[in-house]
């Protein structure tokens, strides 16, 4: 990774992290004092933030400097749906994992119902964040709720939701790679791709700048998939901040699977090719976008 790229992601993912401790107390204003634990733990995991910083990226390409300090709650309130995922993902009835970005999953410390309650109550927490922001953006109705439409699509049964539910169905059958893409459009590219939306359509973007992020959006959801793929093959937890090699004990079909290593890795250079070709046919020059691409590919963790 550059150090350009490093210093560039490190200063916004602080500027993310600063958001996200910001909104806390407004995602658990009105809840029981037996979920604001759990909820706060899961808002404070560390991560890559990679989709709210996709979402500055984008209101940046299409709307320019200076960026509003309330398009950071924006994209806070992306990281909140992707949040409220793997809090639900991690579940016993889901991939079952005690380890989360390095420190053990919520439901591990709070118990099983209360992380399943958290996970459900950050999903309306987002919308009242995103609206909130919105709303401090100056942004007109309509437009608000092309927002909240937007991303609770992503986050819903056309979305994540569906693709989780498509995993789960498919462990122990073998799937071939349309259907394997299928669920993984849904299941990593539908939010990647609502990110970008939610930033370009707050920052006013036309229909070709909108195209053009959406089909970045999915091409790099999908080799963020691949490359995922390749590090529970490859890696170990301490690397990753999770356990390693939970793929092939639940026999779900992985690109590696299908294609090998070096096949898996290939095909994902060709999505992040995608991606930035869909860039530039949109007429968007972003330098942070094309970084972005680059380091999902090369990415350790």
């Amino acid at each position: 990774m550059n150090t350009r790229l490093s210093a560039f992601l490190d200063a916004e993912r602080e500027r993310v992290n600063a958001a996200l401790a910001a909104v806390a107390d407004l995602s658990v204003q009105g809840a029981p004092a037996s979920l604001h634990e759990p909820m706060r733990y899961a808002l404070a995991t560390p991560g890559k933030r990679i989709r709210p910083i996709l979402c500055v990226c984008a209101y940046r390409a299409v709307h320019g400097t200076p960026v509003h300090a309330a398009v950071y709650r924006l994209a806070a309130a992306v990281e909140i749906v992707h949040t409220y995922s793997l809090v639900h993902d991690d579940l016993p009835s889901m991939d079952d994992d005690a380890l989360r970005r390095g420190r053990p999953t919520v439901h591990t410390v709070f118990g099983v119902h209360r992380a399943m309650l958290a996970g459900a109550a950050l999903i309306p927490a987002a919308v009242r964040v995103l609206d909130g922001a919105a709303r401090a953006l100056e942004l007109d109705a309509a437009t608000r709720r092309a927002l909240v439409a937007e991303l609770c699509r992503a986050g819903g049964a056309e979305g994540m939701v569906g693709g989780q539910l498509m995993d789960l169905e498919g462990e122990g059958h073998a799937l071939d790679g349309d259907a394997l893409e299928g669920v993984h459009r849904r299941k990593t590219g539908a939010l990647l791709a609502a990110a970008l939306r939610v930033g370009a359509v707050a920052g006013g973007a036309d229909q070709r700048a909108l195209s053009a992020l959406s089909v970045y959006g999915e091409d790099l959801g999908l080799a963020f998939q691949i490359v995922d793929d390749v590090l529970d093959v490859t890696g170990d937890a301490a690397q990753l901040g999770k356990t390693a090699g939970k793929d092939e004990t639940a026999m779900k079909t992985t690109y590696p699977a299908l294609f090998g290593i070096s096949g898996a890795q290939t095909r994902a250079e060709g999505y992040v090719a995608a991606a930035m070709l869909a860039l530039r046919a949109g007429g968007l020059d972003s330098e942070p976008l094309e970084w972005i691409a680059r380091y999902v590919l090369d990415r350790r963790h």
